[in-house]
């Protein structure tokens, strides 16, 4: 479907060839330079029944499946604004399109920290890892966006500004739509700007490094000890991936990992002295690390982490309520790829397509839930109920009534990329 009439689709219009969808180009592409030109843009397209996919950085879309219609890709990164940034308050607001490398090097000369974590931040926008509801490895000491996030302004399906919650903690009321549209990607509105909680930045960060054997994976008098002291990160990669991905150094020595390793790195994060007696405990569970990182480079390293959750097209996403290793690798095949944030109970497994779905039926037995799947076609194990994709659909007609969210009936349904996490 063409656009009927020219206007600002037409007037902001950007190559549509950016922003396909597993090999699906859009028919048009737009970029608009602030919030008003977005609604106009929305406006044009609820108009004219095109169906819409909102952009940041592309990041979390790779993989994802192209919708059934797909007519304008609206790039956000034109919104790239701060906002307000009270420091003393820990609350910052800002557009949906600024990256999250540019917010953190602001909030970091202030001595503060931007409570997401997001792979490729270079590239990654705030709305994008608010759609995805992204994390990393340090998820528990964070949470997850829905947590962090205080209110939010967005565009609904017909083009109408709307706003919920707050700027600061105090002053957060009415419908958390805003928490709503955290893991929505793009289904239910489009984010314009977002209020966020900060956190003051610790004093010193410690990651330490371990190429372990798969039978201390398994110990539980280990793990259990570990757990007692809640690491900021305990993240465990494959020695394939971890051979292939150590573009930075940050996974020293990962080049000479053999397939009975697995590398490991457990973060720490607080004043020197704690650091210092938290590291001791450590030790005496799984010995002196192998390699250690503080500062800057163990930040370095929890940032490379998290992009491994991105470095194959295939993958799958699981939750486990287990904090520690044991479940995982009583689950994990030999040779298997993966990154396993144990802390805060997220497995990222890379797989071939062909036997995605009886991986997640296996993985489904041992106690982990499907949350994410991208460049494969799976189901969960247990479907919503029916209740819950009623409830859904009546959200959507709520948000979008005609349906101009191109990723709206995905959404809907039991199951959608990222919806849960």
């Amino acid at each position: 479907m063409d656009l009927k009439a020219p206007g600002i689709l037409e007037e902001r219009a950007v190559a549509p060839k950016g922003f396909a969808l597993a090999g699906r180009v859009p028919r048009h592409a737009a970029r608009p330079q602030d919030r008003h030109e977005l609604v106009e843009m929305v406006r044009a397209a609820a108009r004219d029944g095109l169906a819409i996919v909102p952009w940041g950085g592309g990041v979390s879309l790779a993989g994802v499946r192209a919708p059934e219609a797909y007519d304008v890709a609206i790039d956000l990164g034109g919104l790239d604004r701060v906002v307000e940034y009270e420091a003393e308050d820990l609350t910052l607001t800002a557009e949906a399109g600024v990256t999250l490398s540019a917010l953190r090097e602001r909030l970091g000369a202030r001595g503060q920290e931007l409570p997401i974590e997001g792979a490729q931040p270079a590239r990654a926008t705030l709305g994008g890892a608010l759609a995805a509801n992204a994390s990393g490895p340090r998820r528990l000491r964070f949470g997850a966006p829905r947590d962090r996030i205080l209110g939010a302004r967005f565009v609904l399906g017909d083009g109408t500004l709307a706003r919920t919650g707050g700027k600061v903690v105090k002053n957060v009321a009415g419908y958390g739509i805003h928490r709503m549209l955290c893991g929505s990607r793009g289904a239910l509105a489009i984010l314009v700007d977002a209020s966020l909680k900060l956190l003051p930045a610790p004093a010193e960060r410690l990651a330490m490094l371990y190429a372990l054997p798969w039978e201390i994976l398994r110990d539980a008098r280990r793990w259990h000890s570990i757990g007692r002291i809640e690491p900021s990160a305990l993240t465990l990669v494959s020695a394939g991936l971890a051979r292939g991905s150590d573009r930075g150094g940050a996974l020293s020595g990962a080049e000479a990992l053999s397939e009975d390793r697995v590398w490991t790195a457990i973060g720490v994060e607080d004043d020197p002295p704690r650091v210092d007696e938290l590291r001791r405990a450590v030790a005496n569970a799984l010995g002196e690390p192998t390699f250690e990182r503080r500062g800057v480079e163990a930040e370095a390293l929890w940032e490379q982490l998290t992009d491994l959750q991105e470095a194959r097209p295939s993958r799958l996403a699981f939750t486990s309520p287990d904090l520690d290793p044991i479940r995982m690798a009583s689950a994990v095949r030999p040779g298997e790829a993966f990154v396993h944030h144990a802390a805060c109970g997220r497995l990222h497994l890379f797989t071939d397509p062909s036997v995605a779905q009886s991986r997640v039926n296996e993985f489904e037995q041992h106690g982990f839930t499907l949350i994410e799947a991208a460049g494969v076609e799976v189901a969960p194990a247990a479907p919503a109920a029916t209740a819950t994709h009623a409830l859904r659909a009546s959200i959507r007609a709520a948000l979008d009534p005609a349906g101009r969210f191109a990723f709206g009936k995905r959404w809907e349904s039991t199951f959608f990329e990222g919806s849960a996490a």
